[in-house]
């Protein structure tokens, strides 16, 4: 099975992050096969032999020795994450006016609950998931809360998000990668 996984406020590059040591958590973790995509802390990986709540401590444990504090990470199949773009939950929204973000908890959080969710303001939610929220909010202006931002305010936990844009090239470089 391959696995995407989202390390929450990570650049790598900086803080002693770099490709090669992400990849080597992973390896260490129990991942084969692992990818790096983007800047931004996003993994494809197989992971046959550990479970990917098991994976995704390792790798916040790993990260953690690195960065010197506790990030969370996120992990879905791969398959979900192909599937989801697919059905493209942002279909007409134009992509200049609005900023498209998809925010994650980890797999083992319990599911949201829509009746916790704050106030969006002029933030639009374009679909819910179980431990995602996806949003939509306009270029400019204020009264606009992140993404993350609701999320966590309605969970009460980290989350991580990924511009949908970036959603896509992941999926489609993870398809190189060997999907």
């Amino acid at each position: 099975m391959r696995w995407v996984a989202f390390v929450r406020n990570v650049m790598v590059g900086r803080e002693g992050l770099d490709r090669a040591a992400l990849i080597e958590l992973a390896r260490e973790a129990g991942a084969m096969n692992v990818f790096s995509h983007l800047s931004t802390g996003n993994l494809s990986l197989a992971a046959d032999n550990v479970s990917p709540t098991a994976l995704a401590s390792r790798l916040e444990t790993g990260v953690q020795h690195i960065i010197g504090r506790k990030e969370m990470v996120a992990i879905r199949s791969l398959p979900w994450l192909v599937s989801l773009v697919e059905s493209d939950p942002f279909a007409g929204f134009d992509a200049a006016a609005w900023g498209l973000e998809v925010s994650f908890l980890r797999q083992d959080a319990p599911p949201l609950d829509p009746s916790r969710l704050p106030d969006t303001q002029r933030t639009v939610l374009a679909r819910l998931g179980q431990r995602e929220l996806f949003a939509a909010r306009p270029a400019q202006g204020g009264q606009r809360p992140h993404v993350n931002r609701l999320l966590e305010r309605a969970t009460g936990t980290k989350a991580t998000s990924r511009g949908w844009a970036t959603l896509q090239r992941i999926v489609d470089s993870a398809g190189n990668a060997g999907r």
